[in-house]
């Protein structure tokens, strides 16, 4: 995970405009059929996230897509396919293609086990301003999940994953690596729409380039939560713990510290709800020279419908990424604070038809001067699904 993906928890998600929702009206049997595109024209005044020397620039982004929804008895096969075509006016070196496959296979095998499949593949690319190298950084990223629940109760449930994460950069070839993760959790129903659950998850990361290997570590954690859906109008997950980080090579210091995640939704009246994302999580090293990178973000997003078809929406977000080692160790551990905010109109023209504005302001103050940059960002962006 990347710098500033895993600084910007919910903004990640949010970077790529959702299509809008379609009605799905194109089905062949049981297959639902859901072609999707947006179209976003963005304006940028500082595309490269330098401190100095800012460049302006307009870029086109298209997002064509193809999703398959297959439901058969109590069970689901979604496969879903998107490219992402990033265009510059001026600086047409910094053009990109991404592609994402997602597949996910979910069986229900009677009212006691379930068992889920799923598998996510990119060609993707980080930005400058987040990047190792200070250019786009383009790397593969594949991510396999198996996972088995199993209702021991009626107020119980056990459940088992084992997923497999493998990176390959384009560039910096010393983040190459793969990652193979075992979790179990057990959750206990406190009231009907209410469980409290507890975690561990143990996680293996083996580096390809020999002279990244003295990097592999072996990450355990710990953790307790609570998770609700209490009805539509309020969802919510937070989960607390403890992790260690234990090098497998000596000279290397291993590392404890706490974690969480908070994931909220809620509506705080039938015109306005409110989103709340938050993350404390321990990075693998995209810098050469430091062991880990730790980063602790929260992102807020309250939406008010004037009205049926036309919200506003307010965001925003700050985040703290904390680098293990001085690189280089001459100077001091860099620390980086970047906050957004920003705002936006929604219009639903029609069920498959949404037309969206945004604004936002980036800044991000690091101890390390010539790490900081800020920036402004224009966005129109029309969102097509049937």
């Amino acid at each position: 995970m990347t710098l500033k993906r895993s600084l910007m928890v919910f903004l990640l998600i949010m970077s790529i405009p959702a299509p809008a929702r379609g009605a799905g009206n194109l089905h062949i049997g049981h297959l639902e059929i859901h072609p999707y595109v947006s179209v976003r024209e963005a304006y940028s005044d500082n595309i490269f996230a330098t401190a100095n020397e800012r460049k302006a620039d307009s870029i086109t982004t298209t997002i064509p897509g193809l999703r398959l929804d297959l439901l058969f008895r109590t069970h689901e096969l979604v496969l879903d396919y998107n490219a992402v075509s990033t265009n510059h006016a001026t600086y047409t070196a910094d053009d990109t293609t991404d592609q994402n496959v997602r597949g996910l296979l979910d069986l229900k095998l009677g009212s006691q086990f379930g068992l889920s499949l799923s598998d996510f593949y990119t060609e993707n690319h980080e930005p400058r301003g987040s990047s190792s190298t200070g250019f786009i950084e383009k790397y593969i990223n594949n991510a396999a999940a198996a996972s088995a629940s199993y209702q021991l109760a009626d107020v119980s449930k056990v459940e088992i994953g084992y997923t497999r994460n493998t990176w390959d950069f384009k560039t910096s070839k010393f983040r190459d690596r793969e990652e193979n993760m075992t979790s179990v959790y057990l959750y206990y129903q406190l009231l009907p729409k209410t469980s409290a659950f507890i975690a561990y998850d143990h996680k293996i990361v083996d580096f390809n380039n020999i002279s990244s290997q003295d990097l592999n570590n072996d990450v355990d954690n710990e953790s307790l939560g609570i998770t609700w859906a209490i009805t539509e109008k309020s969802k919510g997950t937070i989960k607390v713990g403890y992790l260690k980080k234990d090098f497998a090579k000596t000279s290397k210091t291993d590392y404890t510290t706490w974690t969480t995640s908070v994931d909220l939704n809620h509506e705080l009246s039938d015109y306005t709800s409110l989103t709340l994302i938050g993350q404390r999580m321990v990075n693998e090293a995209n810098f050469q020279g430091i062991n880990y990178l730790v980063s602790t973000g929260v992102y807020a997003e309250l939406r008010h419908k004037f009205i049926k078809k036309l919200t506003a929406v307010v965001k925003g977000s700050i985040g703290t990424d904390d680098f293990s080692d001085a690189v280089p160790p001459e100077i001091k551990k860099r620390q980086d604070l970047t906050t957004m905010g920003g705002v936006g109109l929604k219009y639903l023209i029609q069920a498959w038809l949404e037309a969206v504005i945004d604004y936002s302001h980036t800044d991000r103050n690091s101890n390390l001067d010539a790490n900081d940059y800020w920036g402004n960002s224009y966005m129109f962006t029309i969102n097509i699904a049937l």
